[in-house]
């Protein structure tokens, strides 16, 4: 031991301390890494936690540096880390959350920097996204992804499974930054299957940066799922019930094994949803029609159940210091039933006619995937590569019989069948595709991202469509039966040039290019052909005030594909007079945005403010049109573009110790412009607000009990040439901690204000929409978390900017 080693032990940089003063458990946990001045792990470094002079406790770092403590009381300790030869190093820290306290030493002799860190605020704005921190709410307890994703901020969702970021609709999903391969209602039942307990965070994600796929012009959605830290076994269980009209009830397991250089882990999970939606259709036909039908009322009731088992396994190995490999393979299915009893009435000049549409549905679907995985760090200046191979089988089964009968006025009897046919729509889509991701740092104020990637998928389509002309007799109807095959590749380049200038200025600057084959058949005749090549360039400036005050300009184009289920031909029928269908030829839409992003804190909160304008040219939209008289279709077409305008303003504060707020406000206006149909002209201007608050109360520390309260409210506003009602949502949840045990009551809906109402005109036709989807509901769920685990930390495997696995359906 030197005299002289022992005296050049120094701190070099600040403390950071971003403490939460508000915590629903009076026990935290500590944790942290301690590293060399190439960020490289000291592993046997002795960490002692002391309150006062007295040591309660010690933890020593693994091979990567890691440590923790486990339920710490809340006060001032000093930490003292002691390395072989070296003098001992003693911070203190007033603890009052959950804290991440790390070291960095300058050489091996000589501490470089020690970073603390606490319990994330529930929304954080970072350079190009939100980040929801759904882990620090009680809404993970008791629901399902859909429904978190449902009260995120800036987000809206339809009842297709249709994703709107800030009023724009394309938004592409990924979990835990791999794009998840669904899309539409496919996407909406896998997520609703999926209980919400392991959520870590959902990020908004506006301008994507060149590492992601091009696809998605609203941006994307990513789900990051909590990671286990502890090595041994750890895992929890799930039961939950929901009341709505009818009950549903879900129950997960979750299991993670975690030993020296092995990681396995496990989801399991089946949910039983049932819902009675009530739609409602009004039709008001333009005067002098040749029937002098002057207007149609259809009153849907829908009754459906959707089972939902599903499940993954993933193993991580750590082959050395350098080198993880990793699988994981994922199943998700669905037996989707669905009764819908459709009852139209059609008010004529001279008299009134009144039917009613016995449809039955029958959708199953089974979605296999799986991904092989490889990092490894080239060198010790931080090179790393990373590899990733992903397949995907999804086949589906829609089979639907629709009957209509016509009724006496006056007793609702049965006259005579009206229209009597059936269809089915069998899909089979695969999908591979291959991912290298390569990070070069240059130094320590400039770094380069490039990398590769190709991906292969097939689609086939089959609808048949059949009349019933007899007893147990069908005949197939060649108008509007079909067979569509779909092939297309994607191959992708992509570069990222990160520098930072000083401590007030960096940038970003990114290149993505894309070529896109895509061939489709119809009926064995070819109706796709194309080959096309697009560049989408990013661009993010920073800059940091001397009091940590941060803006951001953001520059980025992207596209947006049609889903695989979008430009299917398969027809879903209301009545025998109203049905949605696929468009097999859609066009891809292009996407530019701008934005301006502002951070900032004071005595009264954090807020984050934001500026954007954005241009979407060649929108696809679902959009009604009268093919034939009195028959009203609706199906997505390429109508035209849109602009918008808009500024997003988050705002969170600790008002007082036992209540936390947080709140986020949309203002926007909205351009749409073009035509469809042949005779439709839009020609709008639309204004946007909506307002989502979230408040948390401590009701008890000493109990463990809390209440919160959410409200999410979007006024009136028209899209395209869609006019939305007003929308307001609704939920009080009360969670009572015991131990390992959370128990959460909780009600949603209360006013049945969460309804989608819809005004469209079509020239002269109207139609108004008015659906209510059996939200009110009052729900219990009950978790367990279980396992013993020692101190040691994880591996340090973290993906990072991973893409997409496959295309959407």
């Amino acid at each position: 031991m030197k005299s002289t080693a022992v005296n050049m032990i120094k701190i070099a940089q600040t403390i950071f301390l971003v403490f939460c003063s508000f915590a629903v458990f009076a026990q935290v946990s500590i944790k942290g890494r301690v590293t060399d001045d190439k960020r490289k792990p000291l592993e046997l470094v002795v960490v002692s936690l002391q309150l006062g002079s007295a040591v309660i406790g010690n933890s020593i770092t693994d091979s990567l540096g890691h440590y923790q403590f486990k339920n710490i009381n809340k006060g001032s300790y000093k930490f003292l880390f002691k390395y072989v030869a070296y003098k001992d190093t003693v911070i203190s820290a007033n603890i009052n959350a959950d804290t991440l306290i790390s070291v960095q030493y300058q050489n091996i002799q000589n501490l470089k920097e020690v970073t603390v860190r606490a319990k994330k605020p529930i929304f954080e704005r970072q350079i190009d996204r939100l980040r929801f921190n759904v882990a620090e709410t009680d809404l993970i307890f008791g629901n399902n992804i859909w429904d978190v994703i449902e009260k995120t901020p800036l987000v809206n969702v339809s009842s297709d499974g249709t994703i709107q970021i800030s009023g724009t609709s394309g938004a592409i999903v990924y979990i835990n930054n791999k794009r998840k391969v669904l899309t539409g209602n496919a996407l909406k039942n896998y997520l609703s299957s999926i209980p919400s307990d392991n959520l870590l965070a959902i990020e908004v994600i506006t301008t994507p940066p060149s590492k992601y796929d091009a696809e998605g012009g609203a941006g994307i959605i990513n789900i990051l799922t909590k990671k286990n830290k502890e090595e041994g076994l750890l895992g929890n269980a799930v039961l939950s019930t929901r009341q709505t009209a009818v009950n549903s009830e879900a129950g997960s397991v979750y299991l993670n094994n975690r030993k020296g250089k092995w990681n396995i882990f496990t989801d399991l999970y089946m949910s039983n949803r049932s819902r009675k939606p009530k739609l409602k259709k009004d039709i008001d036909y333009p005067a002098g029609s040749s029937d002098n039908l002057i207007h149609r009322s259809v009153n849907s009731l829908n009754d459906f159940q959707d089972l939902s088992p599903g499940g993954d396994l993933g193993i991580d190995h750590q082959i050395n210091a350098n080198n993880v490999v990793g699988l994981l393979f994922d199943y998700a299915g669905s037996w989707h039933q669905e009764t819908r009893d459709a009852f139209r009435r059609d008010y004529f000049s001279n008299v009134d006619s009144l039917s009613l549409t016995n449809n039955k549905d029958k959708l199953n679907s089974q979605t296999y995937s799986l991904n092989l995985n490889y990092q490894g760090k080239l060198d010790s200046s931080g090179k790393q590569i990373s590899i990733d191979f992903d397949a995907l089988e999804y086949r589906s089964k829609n089979n639907s019989i629709s009957k209509t009968d016509a009724l006496d006025l006056l007793t609702n009897q049965s006259l005579y069948i009206q229209d009597w046919f059936r269809s089915s729509s069998p899909q089979n889509i695969s999908n591979q595709s291959l991912k290298v991701d390569f990070e070069w740092p240059a130094n320590k104020n400039t770094s380069f991202d490039f990398g590769a990637k190709t991906s292969f998928s097939k689609i086939n389509n089959n609808l048949l469509f059949e009349d019933r002309v007899a007893e147990d007799v069908w005949v197939k109807d060649p108008k509007t039966s079909n067979l569509f095959k779909y092939n297309e590749n994607i191959n992708a380049l992509y570069a990222i040039l990160n520098r930072t200038v000083n401590t007030k200025w960096s940038y970003q600057l990114g290149l993505r290019v894309e070529n896109t084959i895509a061939k489709g058949w119809l009926e064995s005749v070819k109706a796709v052909d194309r080959n096309y090549t697009n560049f989408f360039p990013t661009a993010f400036l920073k800059y940091t005030t001397a009091k940590e005050k941060t803006f951001v300009l953001a520059l980025s184009s992207r596209i947006t594909r049609p889903g695989f289920w979008d430009v299917n031909p398969f027809r879903t029928y209301t009545t025998d007079q109203t049905y949605f269908e696929g468009n097999p030829f859609l066009l891809p839409s292009k996407y530019y945005r701008q934005e301006l992003s502002h951070t900032f804190s004071n005595k009264t909160g954090t807020y984050s403010i934001q500026f954007a304008a954005s241009q979407l040219l060649d929108e696809f939209y679902a959009l009604p049109y009268n093919p034939s008289e009195n028959v009203i279709a609706n199906k997505k077409v390429n109508y035209g573009n849109k602009y918008a305008f808009s500024n997003t303003i988050t705002y969170y504060s600790q008002l007082f110790p036992w209540w936390k707020l947080t709140a986020t406000t949309l203002t926007g206006y909205v351009v749409s412009k073009g035509s469809y149909a042949g005779d439709v002209t839009i020609d709008n201007r639309s204004f946007l607000f909506s307002i989502s608050t979230n408040q948390t109360f401590t009701i008890s520390k000493k109990r463990g009990l809390s209440c919160t309260v959410i409200a999410n409210n979007t006024l009136p506003v028209t899209i395209v040439n869609t006019e939305i009602g007003n929308r307001l949502e609704t939920e009080v949840r009360l969670r009572k901690s015991i131990g390992s045990w959370n128990i959460t009551l909780s009600g949603q809906d209360f006013f049945k204000s969460n309804q989608d109402r819809y005004k469209v005109k079509l020239n002269e036709l109207i139609i108004r929409d008015r659906n209510y989807y059996d939200t009110r509901s009052v729900a219990l769920s009950v978790s367990f978390s279980f396992g013993k685990s020692t101190v040691k930390d994880k591996r340090d495997r973290d993906p990072g900017y991973e893409d997409v696995k496959q295309r959407t359906m």
